[in-house]
């Protein structure tokens, strides 16, 4: 209650004032116009900064196959996106010149617990000559590769590439980075980031650094990216937590990943309600050790092939399909996904999805956000509700 004690001294000086002599005529003018002018003046330079408030709330049921032999029914926080709050903002610094900044945090609707998987920033840009922010942010997988995805796109968590492999649903972000973003420059941008390790005598001990550039014209956009984090997990206070690869026994996973290089390359193409996107990612996880015996084990490259579609049905009906085949560690996985979203106004809609997976012979179904499979099949059906504010 901070502001009590304020409101008390002020009521204590109105009281004062009671018994003080009257003041004359001019002395009350004046002190009407002091007061027009302070009143005024914070509106006008408020006028030149902005604050947002803003979030999203996820949530539904999810019937899922094969999960430990058994069907798993369950209250979903977020299947397409998950649940946050935020606020952002920017003020105007004048010459073109403004500062922003925007500081979100996650939350399970389902449970009520607090998630810090959300970036918060401050930094300072123009309209000529990009933007440089500083905290913990997306890397440029999110900012030039990730649309061309159905998960970095209308999908959702639901619908990501094999254990996010490739970061296009934003599993992690880089903590320590310094971001730079261009203007765009007649249909073409590009962005990068370097994270760092804060580790004093280990600079590039849990570091991270990452490109990327879009070109877009007409109804035709692309884009690559490019993202390198080496000792994962090495530091409490680096660029990411640890990655470890869950698996059982001697399936193409249970492994503890040191080092990832990550590349995509996507584009899509606009033919009027319909949009049609592809994209190709290859994540090579290297440093890799078994997480139960420590000891080394081969690299471990995925590829991952999309293509997608959308399609707006009616201005309040939307459908969205996908088809992603994933190779890598001498196994493979087919996974397809249908999903209708239909609008009872522009901030609530509702959703219905199917996420289907299969994995050859000895490898698990790992559908984003469950467990893994016991078998090489795994079907997931859920439906919900979005709110956004």
């Amino acid at each position: 209650m901070p502001n009590r004690p304020k409101a008390s001294r002020t009521a204590s000086s109105i009281a004062e004032g009671r018994h003080a002599a009257a003041p004359d005529m001019r002395s009350l003018a004046f002190s009407v116009a002091v007061c027009a002018m302070l009143i005024g003046s914070p509106a006008a330079v408020w006028a030149q900064s902005s604050v947002q408030l803003y979030g999203e709330l996820d949530a539904g049921v999810a019937y899922t196959s094969n999960v430990g032999g058994h069907s798993q029914y369950r209250l979903t926080s977020g299947t397409i996106d998950g649940s946050y709050w935020g606020l952002q903002g920017s003020e105007d610094l004048g010459g073109g010149a403004r500062a922003i900044f925007r500081l979100e945090r996650g939350l399970s609707v389902a449970t009520g617990e607090g998630l810090n998987d959300h970036p918060m920033y401050v930094g300072i840009g123009t309209d000529t000559l990009g933007t440089v922010t500083f905290g913990s942010q997306y890397d440029s997988i999110h900012d030039y590769f990730q649309t061309f995805t159905l998960t970095g796109n209308t999908g959702g968590t639901a619908f990501a590439h094999v254990l996010d492999n490739d970061n296009a649903n934003n599993s992690f972000l880089a903590s320590n980075s310094v971001k730079y973003t261009s203007a765009n420059y007649g249909g073409f941008s590009f962005g990068g980031l370097y994270a760092f390790s804060n580790e004093a005598g280990a600079f590039s001990d849990n570091r991270a650094y990452s490109v990327g550039a879009n070109y877009s014209i007409g109804s035709f956009n692309a884009g690559a990216a490019y993202l390198h984090n080496n000792g994962r997990g090495n530091t409490t206070i680096g660029a990411y937590d640890s990655l470890t690869l869950p698996g059982s026994g001697n399936t193409v996973f249970n492994a503890n990943v040191q080092r990832q290089n990550t590349f995509g390359i996507g584009m899509s193409y606009e033919l009027g309600e319909f949009t049609l996107s592809g994209a190709f990612s290859r994540a090579i996880n290297s440093g890799v050790t078994d997480a139960d015996t420590g000891d080394a084990m081969p690299s471990l490259a995925l590829n991952n092939y999309e293509i997608n579609g959308i399609y707006k049905l009616t201005p309040a009906i939307q459908l969205s399909g996908m088809y992603v085949y994933t190779s890598g560690g001498g196994a493979h996985w087919h996974e397809g996904a249908l999903q209708v979203d239909y609008l009872l106004s522009k901030r609530t809609d509702v959703y219905l999805e199917s996420i289907y997976q299969r994995a050859s012979s000895g490898a698990p179904a790992i559908i984003n956000t469950n467990d893994p499979s016991s078998g090489r099949n795994q079907l997931m059906l859920s439906t919900g509700i979005r709110h956004r504010f």
